[in-house]
């Protein structure tokens, strides 16, 4: 797998901190891959509760 360029894992890492209230620490420490998924499900979950609006990036 690919890395993430700058500006996605800053998105990616603002997106989690956002909806998971993570350190940053805890963030970067985890694999692109599994950053992907939690960020997925923490905004499928946002959006079932209408809390989110915008559409997840795949």
């Amino acid at each position: 797998m690919m890395r993430p360029s700058p500006e996605e894992l800053l998105g990616e890492t603002a997106r989690l901190a956002y909806h998971l209230h993570w350190p940053l620490e805890t963030i970067l420490d985890l694999e692109h891959a599994d950053r992907r998924r939690f960020l997925r499900d923490a905004e499928s979950l946002a959006v079932a509760s209408g809390k989110f609006e915008y559409l997840i990036e795949e």
